[in-house]
């Protein structure tokens, strides 16, 4: 849960690392310090991009990410479930976006840590009732307890990015949406068709992951 809002790339984390999201934010946080160790050691190129939240098409229907279970939920007619009052904010990029935004990375001179995030921040109440316009759909919105060490605020500091890689999100928000609703639409139809119905996720982790993550 972060102290410093926006988080830039030289905020070095509030992280609890016994708690149930700690295998997957510890281990992000190890996988660059073994990153580094090595570039210093070895003499190896490094680039590391921290990716914010990303969607679009392909994603796994049950990954158990707030954006799928959203989709998924409000395409089957099923509440949206909410963890805590909504108030905790996310960014959400398009997965072309990131892409655009990895390839600038690799093919700069930048060795140090760079975000690729949106840095348009909305509420996750925000982001159910964007989900249901969309969709069209009469889906409910349930609020459940929230989850442990879910982060209260994200949104990316991408001004490093704008100046050394000259990027930044380009795709709107209900654009990508639209082609990830149209994306799981056709895969239900899919999946109907051969007697299988994907559910959205009912636990409050993953792995680890808390549902809003």
């Amino acid at each position: 849960d972060p102290e410093v809002h926006p988080q830039n790339e030289d905020y070095w984390g509030h992280v609890n690392p016994i708690g149930p999201r700690a295998c997957y934010d510890e281990g992000k946080r190890v996988a660059e310090t073994m990153c580094y160790a090595y570039m210093k050691q070895e003499g190896v190129e490094v680039r590391v991009a921290r990716i914010f939240n990303t969607f679009g098409p392909r994603m796994h229907m049950n990954d158990g990410r707030v954006v799928s279970n959203f989709i998924l939920q409000a395409l089957q007619g099923e509440p949206l479930t909410v963890y805590g009052p909504g108030t905790q904010t996310r960014a959400f990029q398009y997965v072309s976006d990131l892409v655009n935004g990895l390839v600038a990375l690799m093919n700069s001179n930048v060795s140090s840590p760079v975000n690729l995030g949106n840095p348009e921040e909305h509420t996750i109440l925000e982001f159910a009732q964007l989900i249901k316009k969309l969709v069209g759909d009469g889906s409910e919105i349930q609020f459940l307890s929230e989850a442990q060490d879910d982060p209260q605020k994200r949104k990316p500091d991408i001004r490093k990015a704008k100046l050394l890689l000259g990027w930044e999100p380009v795709v709107p928000l209900e654009e990508g949406l639209n082609k990830a609703i149209h994306y799981f639409r056709k895969e239900l139809e899919y999946q109907a068709n051969n007697q299988y119905i994907p559910k959205p996720k009912p636990a409050r982790m993953k792995k680890g992951r808390t549902r809003h993550n």
